[in-house]
């Protein structure tokens, strides 16, 4: 599992600096899409794990039936899936993750919603990723903090961080400068944007997934 949260958490921080622009729109009660952000995490995820995995946003399993467990009456399919489309057994079914931008509501029942999918599709590991957006309050700093923490299953029943409190307060100053770069305040949109890396975050090379 530290293979995939690795990989994880390297999309996520990819994710926070290239686009910044997706979480300043968030304000109270926090309306940003969970779905494009979801979107843009697979997007990154994909140059993270072999071709040969599927990694789907909201995948519908099976034509009619859905991811989400038979019991639950809005048959929602999780955020993210990362799979072989169709196929049973935890060595085609990697990871099932749930976004959400600002934790609310029962965590239990999100996680036993969770588990369900994960018992009933045979998946390897389950998490929800809880950004921790919360509204800046400095006159010249970033307008939103990033402070993410998730929860992974099997074994692990409770939110830890993703990263430290000073990295993830330094990423998302360093999404929010990234973004006026290719954002300029005045801009008419046709100033280049070749791309931007933090240098304050070093995540290790992953190691070969099969």
């Amino acid at each position: 599992m530290s293979q995939v949260e690795a990989r994880l958490r390297t999309a996520l921080t990819t994710v926070i600096l290239d686009e910044y622009s997706l979480l300043e729109n968030v304000r109270v009660p926090f309306t940003a899409s969970e779905r494009v952000i979801a979107h843009q995490v697979g997007w990154r995820l994909r140059n993270e794990f072999p071709r040969s995995w599927d990694i789907d946003v909201e995948y519908n399993r099976e034509g009619t039936m859905p991811t989400a467990p038979a019991s639950e009456p809005t048959r929602r399919p999780v955020d993210l899936s990362i799979h072989h489309r169709g196929m049973r057994g935890t060595a085609h079914n990697l990871l099932v993750l749930e976004l959400k931008v600002a934790m609310v509501g029962d965590v239990k029942a999100e996680a036993a919603r969770l588990k369900q999918t994960m018992e009933r599709y045979s998946y390897m590991s389950g998490a929800i990723l809880d950004l921790g957006l919360t509204v800046g309050d400095e006159p010249k700093g970033p307008p939103v903090f990033v402070f993410p923490q998730w929860l992974w299953l099997p074994g692990r029943g409770q939110f830890t961080p993703v990263f430290t409190a000073e990295a993830a307060r330094q990423l998302s100053i360093d999404g929010w400068e990234a973004r006026q770069r290719r954002y300029p305040e005045g801009s008419e949109g046709e100033e280049e944007y070749s791309g931007w890396r933090s240098e304050t975050l070093h995540e290790p090379e992953p190691t070969t997934l099969s």
